[in-house]
């Protein structure tokens, strides 16, 4: 898995995932969102997940994960973008509104 980090003068950080998240890339992940919440405290954490081909339980537990992360930081956090099998799963677990903010429609 691949990761881009945009930080913008909003006090947003975005972070564009590429490729599989899942057990073995996980990892990359947790690097990330510590990196970027401990960088200057954004406002907002948004983990973008168009790129994301594959989502299994353990890609969904570290999107719960970063998101308690954030959250315990005072940094909102939203995922958006989840497509195909990554939105799926979200729905099947029940954290597609939890994660995204929006409805499951």
């Amino acid at each position: 898995m691949k990761v881009a980090r945009h930080a913008g003068d909003d006090g947003v950080v975005r972070l564009a995932l590429a490729g599989e998240l899942e057990m073995a890339t996980v990892e990359t992940l947790y690097d990330t969102v510590a990196e970027a919440i401990a960088a200057g405290r954004p406002g907002r954490l948004v983990i973008d997940l168009a790129g994301v081909t594959f989502c299994d339980s353990t890609g969904i537990g570290a999107l719960l994960d970063a998101r308690a992360a954030a959250n315990s930081s005072g940094v909102a956090f939203q995922a958006t973008n989840p497509r195909g099998v990554t939105r799926r799963t979200m729905q099947i677990t029940g954290v597609f509104e939890v994660l995204t903010g929006a409805t499951a429609a």
